[in-house]
């Protein structure tokens, strides 16, 4: 079994776009619907950050592609380690 820690989190970055009037619109009717849903206030900005975060995560060809590139990170840093050893020997 793999544990998977944690990493550190990162602080937050802005990020400003220009929505089409009518996904604001939509977004604005998501914000009022989950209020009444929740009986919470909430607002846009949380709202678009969830959804932003779920899309992420649940991208399965992303995740694949993440996992991916991780591994093939991993396996570049142990071969350097092990050919830096290996000249290290040779010295």
């Amino acid at each position: 079994m793999k544990l998977r820690l944690k990493g550190k989190e990162l602080p937050p970055v802005q990020l400003r776009l220009t929505l089409p009037g009518s996904l604001k619109e939509s977004l604005d009717e998501y914000v009022a619907y989950l209020h009444k849903q929740l009986q919470r206030e909430t607002d846009c900005k949380e709202v678009a950050i969830e959804m932003l975060k779920h899309f992420v995560e649940s991208d399965r060809d992303f995740r694949v592609w993440r996992t991916r590139q991780a591994d093939g990170a991993e396996r570049l840093s142990e071969k350097a380690e092990r050919s830096g050893a290996a000249g290290a020997m040779r010295s």
